[in-house]
């Protein structure tokens, strides 16, 4: 009522989508084809909403109203256990929008007596690597890669240890899932991907603000969450869990990058990858680096290294 006072009809739909290849070659990322096919959903849902507006209704777009538990219970699915909401026909591969109208539509009969029917399995929760589904299903968010992928806090070094070669979203719960067996099997090719989410090309061009790059990016992440800085940040998480000590010099140069939080995750990324290098850039970057937080984490770092040294 609050966002449209005379609302007479919740629309929910699913827009299905296919899940990315995870498995990559070495030095490059992977990412989330959610991220990819979330605005085109929007997009339909808008253009469903000009019939609407043409017709003489008020409509808006993915109001922000619970869009799961709407879509449980207009029936469009159930839930799992890793808290998505399952289509029977596309799985949890699916985006979910809705519009508010208050155009006064028939309703579809809803059959949401049942609100999981995943009974005693639990594949979901041990796939997960941070371990962040709960028993009861609910996400523990400071548990959650994808939660700290896009958030603006600093993510904690165990944290980044367990991305591995993410760029961006982990759909490990989804790609476990027997209901989602069906949809696994059309898994879409990465072969672009490859060419285009290359970890060293992207440390190489850091400087740059990737230019010429996010465009191509923004292909297989979204244009919304296409920031150069998001990127560079995780090709270097990437890079110091890479066990690969050929990013070194790229990282020296990333340890110098204006935004501090890159600079501190470069320092996190030599050290992880340890060795008297490391230990040698570590404190070139210590006698110049005047930002406190940076500092403690190049200290962090050179803790790091000696203990692999030693």
């Amino acid at each position: 009522r609050n966002i449209m006072p005379d609302a007479k009809t919740i629309i929910v739909a699913v827009y299905p989508y296919l899940p990315f290849q995870q498995t990559v070659s070495q030095g490059y990322g992977r990412c989330s084809a959610h991220y990819l096919a979330y605005p085109k959903g929007k997009e339909a849902m808008k253009q469903l909403g000009v019939v609407l507006t043409d017709a003489g209704f008020e409509i808006k777009t993915d109001p922000p109203i619970p869009v799961k538990h709407l879509a449980y219970q207009s029936g469009l699915g159930k839930y799992g256990k890793n808290s998505l909401i399952y289509h029977p026909e596309f799985g949890s591969f699916i985006t979910l929008h809705t519009i508010l109208t208050n155009a006064e539509l028939e309703l579809d009969d809803m059959d949401s007596k049942e609100i999981t029917d995943c009974g005693s399995c639990r594949k979901c929760m041990d796939a997960c690597p941070t371990q962040a589904i709960a028993d009861d299903g609910i996400i523990v968010v400071d548990k959650c890669l994808r939660y700290h992928m896009l958030s603006s806090e600093t993510m904690p070094i165990h944290m980044r240890e367990k991305m591995g070669n993410r760029i961006l979203g982990c759909d490990d719960c989804q790609l476990v899932c027997p209901k989602n067996k069906k949809i696994i099997k059309q898994l879409k090719p990465l072969e672009k991907i490859q060419d285009i989410i290359d970890i060293k090309e992207i440390l190489i061009h850091a400087k740059t603000g990737l230019k010429k790059h996010m465009s191509s990016i923004a292909e297989f992440v979204g244009y919304n969450y296409a920031r150069p800085q998001k990127i560079i940040t995780m090709a270097v998480i990437a890079a110091g869990n890479s066990n690969d000590s050929s990013y070194l010099p790229l990282l020296a140069d990333t340890m110098q990058y204006p935004n501090s939080t890159i600079r501190a995750y470069s320092a996190w990324a030599v050290g992880k990858l340890g060795g008297d290098e490391a230990k040698n850039l570590l404190l070139t970057a210590l006698g110049r680096e005047r930002d406190l937080n940076v500092q403690e984490e190049i200290q962090l770092a050179l803790l790091n290294t000696e203990e692999c040294c030693s």
